[in-house]
C-alpha cells in the first residue's frame, strides 16, 4: 500500500485567467480545447491581464459576436477594455422584434 499524498498545487496567476474564461466558455473537455484556453491564458499572461480584465474582455465577446471564442478574447481584449459594448447583428435584429417602434 502506497499512503504517500500528492501535495496540492498553489494556484497561479493562470489559474484565475483560467478559471475567468470558463465562466464564459465552459470547461473544455476535449484536447483541442484545452490547448485553446491554453494558448489563450499564455497571451494573456504575457499582456499582463487580469482575471477582471479578463471577465470585462469574455464580456465583451460574448456580446458582440454570434458565434464567439475564446480564441477571440485575446484579439478584442483592448477594445473590450476601451470600447463601448457594441450588439451583435443577430442580437440587434432580437431587439428590433421584442421592442419595435
Amino acid at each position: 500500500m502506497n499512503d504517500s499524498v500528492t501535495p496540492i498545487r498553489a494556484r497561479t496567476p493562470g489559474d484565475d485567467i483560467w478559471d475567468a474564461l470558463t465562466e464564459f466558455f465552459g470547461n473544455p473537455r476535449m484536447d483541442t480545447e484545452r490547448a485553446m484556453f491554453g494558448k489563450v491564458v499564455a497571451e494573456l499572461l504575457r499582456g499582463g491581464a487580469t482575471p477582471e480584465e479578463t471577465r470585462k474582455a469574455c464580456q465583451y465577446v460574448v456580446a458582440t459576436f454570434d458565434s464567439p471564442s475564446v480564441n477571440a478574447v485575446p484579439k478584442w481584449f483592448s477594445v473590450a477594455q476601451n470600447g463601448s459594448q457594441k450588439k451583435s447583428a443577430q442580437q440587434q435584429a432580437l431587439d428590433r422584434l421584442r421592442n419595435p417602434t
